[in-house]
């Protein structure tokens, strides 16, 4: 398959990373036995595809955490890492106490129960794994320039400072509960730390492979994700309102900051957040090499460093300085972008704390998720057409050459939805989700003239685990 394909020598370095053959066996990677063959999570409403979110759930969540940001304006309060944390706090203990009032029978809270007393020897090989673990990501922020340029030193590492020894100090505790109520206590952290003391085998390739995807993705997006979303909880605390009177150019700005706050929300909460106590751990990362590829050339620095000054300048003419402010056009084209940005977050909203790129953490399917499989990537997608216009470029042969390189991105992006899909497709909740996709799509007319769209379900010699 095309998504399996690496040059040999490249593939022998990433095999234990990105490892792309079958498990021995079959089966989910990290649960041998079938009775954990099933998602830990009843699904919010029944049936096989069900989601295991609720996208008004998600929203209320994050009108109370923006709500308890609100009066530090008035002090002009100005440690905006401490109102990330507390954002993050609020926003998460608001969604799980909801959910363990309104949906009793679905909480992950109401179907832990105490199953053994704890295995200290246990604890301390899972608190080893999480110190390691901790350092060996602290040498790779120390190590690569990437991470040391402004917007990390001055928001993302303070951050780390302040939240650091209450992560380390609160994993004990948390250790502790999770080997009396977890009903498989020998979890990844346990097989690491195990290892690490012991110099033994305890895990496959593809678990230890997981393991560290699993940790890779938290490292490097929330590195990206926090730094952005402290710069919109700045311009929460401080912005002027004074200065949309009479200046249309500034609605838009406003209401485009508006859209990415509530976006960034949970693309930064998300990778916090990730806790079995609260199902909300990664299952699985993305297994290949070609879909963390299509994933991080979308981000900073591969984007604006390598593939977008070198391979995909799709230069356009700014819609702002195309239109004069107040005019019909003005405010058609500024509706038509800001309802695409909004719909773009409000994708994200649907994911809540369980977003995260390249990873699954369960279902969701509510939200814009009831009519589309990607939503997130097909109206940021249509945004940037209607955003930078390269249609208009002067001459026809740079107007061409402009469209076809925005077009380039779009198939960048299709890709990402693809390596997705084959990721997903192994598990069954997820393939039933998106074969009803197929029929209640409202873009299953694109499927219908171009058949290669069309979701098709993993074959067995196709699957990686």
């Amino acid at each position: 398959m095309f998504f399996d394909t690496q040059p040999y020598v490249l593939h022998q370095l990433t095999n234990y990373l990105f490892w792309g053959k079958r498990v021995p066996g079959g089966n989910y990677p990290m649960n041998q036995n079938k009775e954990n063959h099933q998602n830990f999570y009843y699904p919010l409403t029944g049936g096989k595809a069900a989601s295991e979110t609720s996208f008004g759930l998600n929203l209320f969540a994050l009108l109370v955490a923006t709500l308890v940001l609100i009066p530090f304006r008035l002090f002009e309060y100005d440690n905006y890492t401490n109102l990330f944390i507390l954002f993050a706090v609020v926003v998460t203990a608001v969604t799980v106490l909801t959910e363990y009032l309104l949906y009793p029978r679905t909480s992950p809270l109401r179907r832990w129960k105490v199953c053994r007393r704890a295995d200290w020897r246990r604890i301390v090989y899972k608190e080893l794994a999480l110190l390691v673990t901790f350092g060996i990501i602290g040498l790779i922020y120390f190590l690569f320039p990437m991470f040391s340029y402004n917007d990390f030193t001055l928001q993302y590492f303070p951050f780390l400072k302040a939240i650091m020894p209450y992560i380390v100090a609160g994993s004990i505790p948390y250790f502790y509960l999770m080997d009396r109520i977890d009903p498989d206590p020998n979890d990844s952290y346990y097989k690491v730390g195990y290892a690490i003391t012991h110099l033994k085998k305890t895990m496959t390739r593809f678990e230890l492979g997981n393991y560290a995807r699993s940790w890779l993705v938290k490292a490097f997006w929330l590195s990206l994700m926090q730094p952005a979303m402290i710069v919109k909880i700045r311009w929460l605390i401080t912005y002027n309102w004074d200065m949309m009177r009479g200046n249309p150019v500034e609605w838009f700005w406003t209401a485009n900051v508006i859209c990415f706050f509530i976006d960034l929300a949970y693309a930064s909460v998300g990778y916090m957040m990730n806790l079995k106590l609260f199902n909300t751990q990664t299952r699985t990362a993305e297994p290949t090499f070609f879909g963390w590829f299509v994933a991080i050339m979308c981000y900073w620095p591969f984007w604006q460093v390598l593939f977008y000054p070198f391979f995909l300048k799709y230069e356009g003419v700014n819609w702002l300085k195309t239109f004069e402010p107040g005019s019909f056009l003005f405010f058609t084209w500024f509706a038509v972008i800001i309802a695409l940005e909004f719909l773009y977050a409000m994708a994200t909203v649907s994911a809540g704390i369980r977003f995260s790129n390249v990873t699954y953490r369960g279902l969701w399917n509510t939200g814009l998720y009831r009519y589309t499989k990607h939503p997130a990537y097909v109206f940021k997608n249509i945004s940037w057409w209607f955003i930078s216009m390269p249609f208009l470029m002067a001459g026809a042969s740079t107007a061409i050459k402009c469209s076809l390189l925005l077009f380039g991105i779009n198939i960048v992006y299709y890709l990402r939805a693809k390596t997705e899909e084959r990721h997903l497709s192994h598990y069954p909740e997820y393939e039933a989700y998106a074969l009803e996709m197929n029929k209640k799509s409202i873009f299953r007319w694109c499927a219908q003239l171009l058949p290669f769209l069309k979701y098709k379900p993993l074959a067995d010699k196709d699957r990686i685990f």
